[in-house]
């Protein structure tokens, strides 16, 4: 047994997250209508909103299976199931009382209404909540924090099946599935997440919804697989070249069937599934190529960076939305306004947790971070992770 850590993955979560900021401050700018929009459209930002979208929330949940995997490794499903309540339930609560209703304020109008009707407007926020059983509901009233939700519900669910992976049985068939990926590559393990798209996207289509949580799901336990076996590393850096082939000829394929099949038909809809599955599969692999060929390596930057991503993610999206609101009524370009939003908005987050988040403890306890004393007593205690040629830790 060999005593590492694995450093893609932390690199790789704090971009993944951080890349979201980016992401909602293209929005702004991008020619499909979003929260706030500026008058004036840019093709470029437009193109990379839409060609982040299918893979960006997967790589989220594929990144969260692995942290998975690793939690369980010492943890019951009992106290994992306690950690992740407190981790992504709780921010939930704080989340629909605070954050959402005023993000709808501040987009009800450009620039936002004055602060003297914030008040009427909460209780006209909850007094008008028609909430059903559709998933997209989630999204709907928590907005961005919709991610939590779904991401607790789907630890939890697969908990048991991450669990046994952690066994002799588990391990055994993680090490099949690594064999094979030696001899095949990576592509062929695509097709339950086509499978599941065939079935399902053709009747919950909207996002958010069933189509989407199968996409979700099957990510989430091919994060813990992969990052559970450093054999996939080898896998994937060999294999990059077909990778990047597939993914090219997927990204072709799904630009010319939201061409050529725009309907809502069944043939649309399937084309549209295998297109959309094959598009997600082979970027989120080209993603964690990235990390494992040029991030392996230890920063302290990246680990303050990464104990702040559940903050980061929770309130960059207000921010995102107060400052937009007002910097699209200036008479400027778009790539100034841009540049101001990113900036301004990344500052305010990052200063923000620093200053109001990161040093008390109750406001550790709203955002999902442990207590200060309870990091330092894991530190000292813990030290390096442990990974072996079959196994990894983190």
């Amino acid at each position: 047994m060999s005593s590492e850590r694995i450093h893609h993955l932390d690199w790789l979560k704090v971009l993944i997250v951080y890349g979201i900021v980016v992401y909602h401050a293209c929005l702004v700018f991008a020619y499909v209508p979003w929260l706030i929009g500026n008058h004036e459209r840019s093709l470029v930002l437009s193109a990379f909103a839409g060609f982040c979208f299918p893979w960006g929330i997967p790589a989220m949940f594929l990144i969260a299976g692995a942290d998975a995997w690793f939690g369980l490794r010492s943890h019951s499903l009992a106290d994992f199931a306690r950690k992740r309540f407190l981790r992504l339930a709780v921010p939930l609560v704080p989340g629909l009382l605070i954050l959402s209703p005023l993000q709808r304020f501040i987009v009800s109008r450009t620039p936002p209404p004055p602060l003297d009707q914030l008040p009427a407007y909460y209780v006209r926020f909850f007094r008008d909540l028609d909430l059903t059983w559709s998933p997209p509901v989630i999204g709907k009233y928590w907005l961005h924090l919709w991610f939590l939700a779904y991401l607790f519900a789907i630890s939890l669910a697969c908990a048991p099946l991450l669990k046994w992976l952690h066994g002799a049985a588990g391990r055994a068939v993680t090490a099949r599935v690594a064999g094979a990926a030696q001899r095949l590559g990576v592509m062929p393990f695509a097709l339950p997440m086509v499978l599941t798209q065939v079935v399902l996207r053709p009747f919950f289509p909207d996002y958010q919804d069933w189509a989407d949580i199968a996409i979700y799901t099957t990510v989430f336990v091919w994060g813990a697989m992969v990052f559970s076996d450093r054999r996939f590393e080898g896998v994937i850096a060999s294999h990059i070249r077909p990778i990047m082939v597939a993914a090219l000829a997927a990204s072709a394929g799904l630009g010319a069937s939201l061409l050529l099949f725009p309907g809502t038909d069944i043939v649309s809809a399937e084309v549209r599934a295998v297109t959309w599955s094959l598009f997600v599969w082979c970027w989120l692999h080209a993603v964690l190529y990235l990390g494992i060929r040029w991030l392996d390596f230890p920063n302290p930057v990246i680990t303050y960076l990464q104990e702040a991503v559940l903050p980061v993610y929770l309130i960059h999206h207000p921010y995102v939305l107060l400052v937009a609101s007002f910097v699209v009524t200036w008479d400027a370009g778009v790539w100034p306004k841009f540049a101001v939003i990113l900036v301004t908005v990344f500052a305010m987050t990052l200063l923000t947790y620093e200053f109001g988040i990161r040093r008390w403890n109750p406001m550790r306890l709203l955002f999902g971070l442990e207590p200060k004393g309870e990091v330092r007593r894991r530190g000292r205690e813990a030290g390096s992770a442990i990974a072996g040629p079959a196994t990894a830790a983190h």
